[in-house]
């Protein structure tokens, strides 16, 4: 009710309201910009557009953009309930370019149906903040994590030990594990370094870090060997060809018989099981 009471107070001071004896008549006034227009957003309003094509809307504003400069107003009637929502309410809208305006009157202030609809529930701000600082932690702790001018190899080694929830961080180049462990490059099990009271907590890294070497090693082969496998010479038909010369009147042959019209139009991929070259083979 704030909001509305000093919108109200806003535009009104916009607005020279003419003293109108013996009557309460609605108070009218000139709007010269789109700015003072845009305060209007919810009173009724009359517009009328300069010529040759002169139109006079009566209605309620429903928007002034400044970025495009026109206005929108809807000159269906108010609900007769003061209760109904306005806005779930059809309405005959009407875009007109603030340019087209001639002259602008406000009719009347925006009343209590101007508050939005659906009411706009309260935010809460201490939540929003809490999120953000979240996120702000998220993303300096990922940027810490990421080391400096290592190989990829030395930063996968780093994840592995935060996967397992080992604390570790950087420094330049060197991985610090327990805050007692150092692990230089190129980051074997020796070549982790502690002092002489700390012997128990460098055995356990480099049992952890072994192990962690090896299942990286083991990743690794399985990409390659996912990688290497489409590249192997297949054979795609149970009788093999072993050159490119007689290998159409042996497809025919392979493909022939009652169903042969099905395979008419497929390209037969033939690979020597001896060469790694392959010859496409089309039945005509």
């Amino acid at each position: 009710m704030a909001d509305t009471a000093a919108k109200r107070n806003s535009i009104a001071g916009k607005i020279a309201t003419p003293k109108i004896g013996g009557g309460s008549s609605p108070a009218t006034s000139s709007l010269d910009s789109l700015e003072v227009l845009s305060k209007a957003i919810g009173c009724r309003i009359k517009i009328t557009t300069a010529a040759p094509h002169s139109q006079t809307y009566e209605g309620t504003l429903f928007n002034a953009c400044p970025v495009l400069h026109v206005i929108a107003i809807n000159t269906r009637a108010p609900p007769p309930n003061p209760a109904t929502n306005a806005a779930a309410q059809p309405g005959d809208y009407h875009i007109i370019p603030f340019s087209r305006i001639q002259s602008s009157q406000v009719i009347s202030l925006a009343g209590a149906e101007g508050v939005a609809q659906p009411v706009i529930g309260a935010v809460d701000i201490r939540q929003l903040q809490k999120r953000e600082e979240t996120r702000v932690n998220q993303l300096r702790e990922e940027e810490e994590s990421r080391g400096k001018g290592v190989s990829k190899e030395a930063q996968a080694i780093f994840d592995s030990f935060r996967r397992i929830n080992v604390p570790v961080r950087w420094h330049n180049q060197e991985i610090i594990v327990l805050e007692h462990v150092i692990v230089v490059p190129p980051y074997r099990p020796e070549d982790c370094k502690a002092s002489k009271d700390k012997q128990e907590t460098l055995i356990r890294v480099r049992k952890i870090l072994e192990g962690e070497r090896k299942k990286l090693q083991e990743k690794e082969a399985r990409e390659r060997s996912a990688a290497s496998t489409w590249r192997r010479p297949r054979i795609l038909i149970t009788k093999s060809i072993p050159s490119a010369e007689d290998g159409p009147s042996k497809a025919r042959h392979l493909c022939g018989g009652s169903r042969g019209t099905i395979w008419r139009h497929l390209t037969i991929v033939l690979y020597n099981p001896n060469s790694q070259t392959k010859n496409d083979t089309r039945i005509k």
